[in-house]
């Protein structure tokens, strides 16, 4: 786990957590149980994936591309994944799932193991990335549909999903 990704990883999950961590401080009424936790996860997770690092790297039997389901499953992968989410893109999500930890996974499998209420967060801050960028409500939906992301409920994407996903952050 020594190389500069990694160590970059671990400076940003550090970095997160103390900007959080701050935030939390600074305005306790904005806080939450999800932010609080998010900043011992923050915190926590560098030391848990150097663990579970040394017990790879000392165990002859399994390797990286062994995973079964159970084990994309446990608990901690899908603490690794929520923190991820809290700060990364769905794409590069899986990215550092994928060279990080070995563990492959499409869209739908990494929505299912970060649930719905942290898939609805990093989906209301990508819509919220696309506003700043001048992105309308229309195209947002366009492009989730696109880029398969999905839908909340039974319908697929539309202005108004997509609404009621922005609105829920206020």
């Amino acid at each position: 786990m020594g190389n500069k990704n990694t160590a970059d990883f671990y400076t940003a999950l550090e970095e997160g957590a103390n900007h959080l961590d701050r935030l939390n401080q600074t305005y306790p009424n904005l806080a939450s149980d999800f932010t609080r936790d998010a900043v011992e996860a923050f915190r926590r997770i560098p030391i848990e994936l150097q663990q579970t690092h040394e017990k790879e790297t000392h165990s002859t039997t399994t390797s990286k591309q062994d995973f079964t389901e159970k084990e994309i499953n446990d608990q901690k992968l899908i603490e690794t994944t929520q923190a991820l989410l809290a700060i990364h893109s769905f794409d590069d999500v899986l990215e550092i799932l994928q060279t990080e930890h070995g563990v492959t996974l499409n869209l739908a499998q990494l929505v299912n193991l970060a649930g719905n209420n942290i898939y609805i967060v990093a989906l209301r801050r990508e819509a919220q990335e696309f506003q700043a960028n001048a992105i309308s409500l229309p195209q947002i939906a366009q492009l989730w549909s696109d880029l398969e992301r999905p839908p909340i409920g039974d319908s697929g994407w539309t202005t108004t999903s997509v609404s009621i996903i922005l609105e829920e952050s206020h």
